[in-house]
């Protein structure tokens, strides 16, 4: 409950299917009615078609169990048994009465569609009203429970009107179009052909019909089809297809009567819905498409809206990926197509150094990246006791809050919250394709972070002595071929400085070769910082550090610096710590020779160490 207001959690799948989101807006103006507010979750790809864990499914974790007070589970759109009772089991821990929709399982409120009763409604109108006396069943998959189902139900109505049945009145069409057009190209091959195909759902018989209308057989002059669920695109068939709608209004009406039982501690029970049953031209009773213009209005304004979101999206995803800062992707992530909207992540996401979709990574912390209902874009710790912000004023509204995972590499780095004003068909349908498209946005930029961090990593190894920080020798002259290339360092002055670390076996010897390191790193600090900032400093050896200064410089001064340097350095390591410093000055030109100019230096050192000794 929050704020006295009683929340249910509705646990779906693809709330832009037509009949979930009209059981979604029926259902949460019944709530509305009951003063409950509705968080919808919900995954948008199929779990049976995915191998391995779905990632999506981690958002049915979202679930606040401590704020709502009753989660509503449609077990057939889920399709996977495993996540239902991983929800159950939650939920039961919080003890949250749980109600299933078209699904059965122990000591919860049940919701179903009576299919069985429905379909045989269907058959025995062709076979009893229609007086079929060829009828063949168009079954679904082989060992699906509801295809059997119905199997048996036509066998049944055939016993009781004394037509036998043979194996040949039997098709298997897998509940979809390629399948049942192969099967329905099987019968055509036939002397005689059935007076009837009974569809075990509207897309085989749609399909049947156009591949018998193709042939030339008239539906259903010669041959009548059926099907069943009630799909919109059968009532908008030529000819429109007898069948039996599974109404998402009446089962909202059925599971709010098991909300209010629910609330009212009422003991678990079943209830039973029956599809409706509507007669059509493809059995010969007059058409039934009352809404065929709306309909089709509204197919083609999802269409052609859906068309212009294609590009509009795939610019958006392109426009994250490529940010090149973290203030970039939150600019980018402002869009008039990602109103409406809040957007949260795992802290370690924003972690450039973790590879967080490889490794195993901190999710506990979590943090706010993007909040249409406010104007500043940045990042904000986020509390999952907050559920979302604004979460008040949201509740207020009146409107579901629906939530999806973000998915990246089989991993979810985070959640998105639609808070929508109204019920539209449009904002609905997007939501799949737009939790896509930031899920690749954002798991792409996460995962380029890394990959530069690792690149520029890489290349401070290549490019720089791990102990001084000073340039690599490849990289030192990689360099210095780059000053060659420019033509306007032809003629300046080249100042070669040469520094050697004094007594370091002295060091080594008596205070440990960790001492020494310290040493040596101190004399190429000292070079570092004493020099012009885009001079080139290389580790050349041992303890013998070198800089190349192009353009005019003060040598003294720069000695002088590092001695001066190199003097605290002595005091903070309790060391005596001091360098040989030999300087070569020459005129840069193409015809150069780097090495030699070095040795000059290297000698002009010497000269100096033996002169100190």
């Amino acid at each position: 409950m929050i704020n006295g207001k009683k929340i249910v959690a509705l646990c779906t799948y693809r709330i832009h299917d037509s009949q979930v989101f009209t059981f979604i807006t029926e259902f949460n103006d019944l709530l509305k009615k009951l003063d409950a507010g509705l968080f919808v979750y919900a995954i948008n790809a199929e779990i049976g078609n995915r191998c391995g864990f779905l990632a999506e499914t981690s958002v049915y974790d979202l679930i606040p169990f401590d704020k709502v007070d009753l989660v509503v589970i449609m077990d057939e759109k889920i399709k996977s048994r495993e996540t239902v009772l991983k929800i159950i089991g939650n939920a039961k821990k919080a003890d949250i009465p749980v109600i299933v929709v078209d699904g059965e399982y122990e000591d919860v409120y049940t919701v179903n569609f009576d299919y069985r009763t429905g379909f045989e409604t269907v058959v025995r109108h062709v076979i009893e009203d229609h007086r079929s006396i060829r009828p063949h069943f168009m079954a679904g998959k082989r060992n699906n429970k509801y295809s059997i189902e119905r199997f048996e139900v036509f066998k049944e109505v055939l016993a009781d009107n004394n037509i036998p049945y043979d194996d040949s009145m039997l098709s298997y069409g897998d509940f979809w179009s390629i399948p049942s057009r192969a099967a329905t190209e099987e019968i055509l091959k036939r002397d005689v052909l059935p007076d009837a195909i009974i569809c075990a759902n509207d897309i085989m018989a749609i399909n049947v019909c156009d591949v018998l209308t193709t042939h030339m057989k008239m539906v259903p002059g010669e041959v009548m089809v059926t099907g069943f669920d009630g799909l919109d695109e059968a009532s908008l068939a030529t000819p429109g297809v007898t069948t039996a709608k599974c109404s998402s209004v009446d089962l909202a009406k059925a599971v709010i009567e098991a909300v209010k039982d629910a609330f009212e501690g009422k003991p678990v029970r079943h209830i039973d819905v029956i599809p409706e049953f509507l007669p059509n031209e493809s059995c010969g009773c007059p058409r039934c498409a009352p809404s065929a213009i709306s309909a089709v209005h509204s197919f083609n304004n999802r269409f052609y809206h859906h068309q212009d979101d294609q590009h509009i999206m795939q610019d958006f995803t392109s426009r994250i990926i490529s940010s090149e800062s973290l203030e970039d992707c939150l600019d980018y992530l402002r869009s008039p197509i990602s109103n409406n909207m809040c957007i949260v992540l795992d802290a370690a996401c924003l972690n450039e150094e973790i590879n967080y979709f490889l490794e195993d990574t901190d999710t506990d912390k979590k943090v706010l990246i993007y909040d249409s209902y406010i104007d500043e874009d940045r990042v904000t710790p986020f509390d999952m006791d907050c559920v979302v912000p604004h979460l008040d004023e949201l509740l207020e509204k009146g409107y579901p809050l629906i939530f999806n995972a973000l998915e990246y590499m089989r991993k979810s780095p985070g959640f998105i919250c639609y808070s929508f004003t109204g019920y539209e068909m449009i904002d609905y349908s997007k939501t799949a394709s737009l939790t896509s498209t930031i899920s690749m946005g954002l798991g792409s930029y996460i995962n380029m972070r890394y990959q530069l961090f690792i690149r520029d990593k890489i290349q401070r190894m290549y490019q720089n002595d791990a102990l001084t920080g000073l340039y690599t020798r490849l990289a030192f002259y990689s360099k210095y071929e780059d000053l060659k290339e420019d033509p306007s360092n032809i003629g300046k002055d080249v100042t070669v400085i040469m520094a050697d670390l004094n007594g370091l076996k002295k060091i080594n010897d008596n205070f440990g070769h960790s001492a020494g390191d310290e040493a040596i790193k101190a004399v190429a600090t000292r070079l570092k910082e004493n020099c012009p900032e885009d001079a080139l400093c290389l580790r050349h050896g041992g303890d013998e550090m070198v800089a190349l200064i192009l353009g005019p410089c003060d040598p003294d001064r720069i000695k002088a610096g590092i001695d001066e340097g190199l003097k605290k350095d002595t005091e903070r390591l309790g060391i005596v710590v001091s360098a040989s410093i030999g300087v070569y000055v020459t005129k840069f030109d193409n015809e150069l020779d780097l090495n030699k100019a070095i040795n000059y230096a290297d000698e002009q050192m010497y000269k100096i160490k033996k002169q100190s000794k």
